[in-house]
């Protein structure tokens, strides 16, 4: 994995606001309080070489000086290039014109700062030590790098003095070595920070290599969508031994079509697809069956061109003539003459039908796929707790127990699919005050339940619900939407469900929720709604941190 330089995010500092530095004669000291003996003195030199500090005059560089917290909050805006920021009066101690103003607000926005209390910002109060390292901290999520890792400060004695905010800023400072202790057995986390100090930092800042986000999860891509393929190869080698057994259609491997769609696995899906193409025992195309591998089958067109797979999502579409609708035209689950409408059939069928409809600029095909999000949220999904029913019928009489977490995965599948395929935005509104909605029974683990209903808020944790959630809430991120969902829970998202992965293999997808009807029988760790579901998350986070 590679690493990138800080240098490279961080930091065209300047300590004093006019551009010009002082330049360090061949031989000793500009300042005449900073001897080249001094311990700082080669921190100081590049400080000033480099355009980061200069002298506070009179020749001298005053090392021992404090820094002041807007001295600093503008040291990383200038680094930003000094975006244009609208003032607001947000704090009652700064105020308009001030050359820090801008940028206590820029940093507030960007959830580098907050107020020393919820109305004063204390923009000339000399900066402490772990004010320091929690604002490079935050800037550093800023710029999508990977601050994880943390170092040992227990052998520190006045390590209680660490503020709670600021302990996993200082922690990982110390495991940087960007600070180091004041003495053998001290922090000094709310001393002040001195100019000397300030320097050292920038010095070791540029030193330092930090792995952005993207480069530590990529791997961890990479190993999931491995497996994925290794369990897709699997079925197409049983395939080619069983023909008359192969089952496509069968949304298990549909969930794992997704996951390497998004993952890039053309080759695989290909073959899978292929295979099925070529089979004279093909299955017949039952109700709701074609959604997810249809979603691979569109993704194969688009990526190669070729025709035939343009005629068999044709075939598919061709299938609805066949399916049910209620009156107000969500496909039924059941086939013909079914009066069913059930959450994991508005799951399977919307991602193909919100696809084809942008590849082939259907209109009709948008429409039907828009209406299967909109109608579900009308009728198939509680009113005042904003939980999913697994179905209703016919005259949106509910059926089954609201909350069920894997069930609203596949309503999430729909709403992603919507929400990236359809620009419609009415049904863009609808779906994206589902998420805020949704994204309120994350669990304190920062994973999604097997259930989402407060009654058994002890239901164990599912990979396949966190996964299909947070793949339609990334569709909508990538888009620009869902707002209410902060980079940093997606963060502590993708955190948390590594702890399921182990070594590309997607554990922790069981039922097992006491009291939730046909929903409760064990499940295999190991299965493919879960492999594919937390890989096309985590595909689509990494486009996310990518920028793309």
């Amino acid at each position: 994995m590679k690493g990138i330089k800080l240098s490279a995010y961080i930091l065209t500092l300047s300590f004093v606001f006019a551009l010009a530095s002082p330049v360090f004669p061949a031989e000793g000291s500009p300042f005449t309080d900073v001897k080249t003996t001094r311990w700082s003195y080669e921190a100081i030199q590049y400080a000033v070489d480099s355009g980061y500090m200069k002298g506070v005059g009179d020749g001298k560089f005053d090392p021992a000086g404090s820094m002041t917290r807007g001295m600093f909050v503008t040291v990383l805006y200038r680094k930003e290039g000094a975006p244009e920021v609208e003032f607001r009066p947000d704090f009652s101690d700064v105020k308009s014109g001030k050359y820090y103003s801008k940028a206590v607000i820029w940093a507030k926005d960007n959830g580098i700062v907050t107020g020393v209390t919820d109305t004063e910002f204390d923009p000339n109060g000399k900066i402490t030590r772990e004010q320091l390292a929690t604002m490079i901290y935050r800037y550093c999520t800023v710029k999508n790098l990977y601050v994880d890792e943390r170092g040992d400060v227990s052998s520190f004695s006045d390590k209680g003095k660490i503020h709670s905010y600021a302990a996993d800023a200082m922690s990982w400072a110390v495991e940087k070595k960007l600070i180091s202790g004041m003495t053998k057995d001290t922090l000094d986390p709310r001393g002040p920070a001195t100019r000397e100090q300030v320097a050292t930092i920038l010095k070791r800042f540029d030193e330092t290599e930090i792995m952005t986000l993207a480069d530590y999860y990529r791997p961890y891509v990479e190993q999931m969508a491995d497996h994925a393929e290794v369990m897709l190869r699997e079925e197409i080698e049983w395939a080619k031994d069983h023909p008359d057994s192969f089952d496509f259609l069968n949304w298990d491997y549909g969930m794992l079509v997704i996951g390497l769609t998004e993952a890039g696995r053309e080759d695989v899906v290909k073959d899978y697809v292929d295979l099925w193409l070529n089979s004279s025992h093909r299955d017949e195309i039952l109700p709701c069956d074609p959604g997810l591998a249809g979603y691979g089958v569109l993704w194969l067109w688009e990526k190669t061109g070729d025709q035939k797979y343009a005629d068999l999502s044709k075939e598919f579409l061709d299938s609805f003539d066949r399916w049910s609708t209620d009156s107000m035209g969500e496909i039924t689950y059941g086939g013909p003459g079914s009066r069913d409408i059930y959450v994991d059939g508005t799951g399977m069928v919307t991602p193909f039908l919100a696809r084809y409809a942008a590849d082939f600029g259907d209109e009709d095909v948008r429409r039907i796929a828009a209406l299967q999000v909109t109608n579900y949220m009308k009728v198939g999904v509680d009113p005042a707790r904003h939980l999913a029913f697994h179905g209703y019928t016919f005259g949106g009489t509910p059926m089954g127990e609201m909350g069920w977490g894997r069930g609203t995965g596949w309503l999430m599948l729909a709403v992603g699919s919507v929400i990236r395929y359809c620009d419609d935005d009415n049904a863009d509104e609808i779906c994206d005050k589902f998420i805020g909605y949704t994204m309120k029974y994350l669990k304190p683990e920062y994973k999604f339940g097997w259930t989402l209903s407060p009654l058994e808020n002890d239901a164990p944790s599912d990979t396949s619900a966190t996964g299909m959630i947070m793949w339609g809430v990334m569709q909508a991120k990538l888009k620009g939407l869902a707002s209410s969902v902060s980079d940093e829970t997606l963060r502590a998202i993708a955190k948390a469900g590594l702890t399921d992965v182990f070594d590309g293999v997607v554990k922790g997808s069981s039922g097992g929720a006491g009291g939730f009807g046909a929903y409760s029988e064990e499940y295999d760790e190991n299965n493919g709604w879960g492999q594919g579901g937390l890989l096309s998350f985590y595909a689509l986070f990494l486009r996310y941190l990518d920028g793309n």
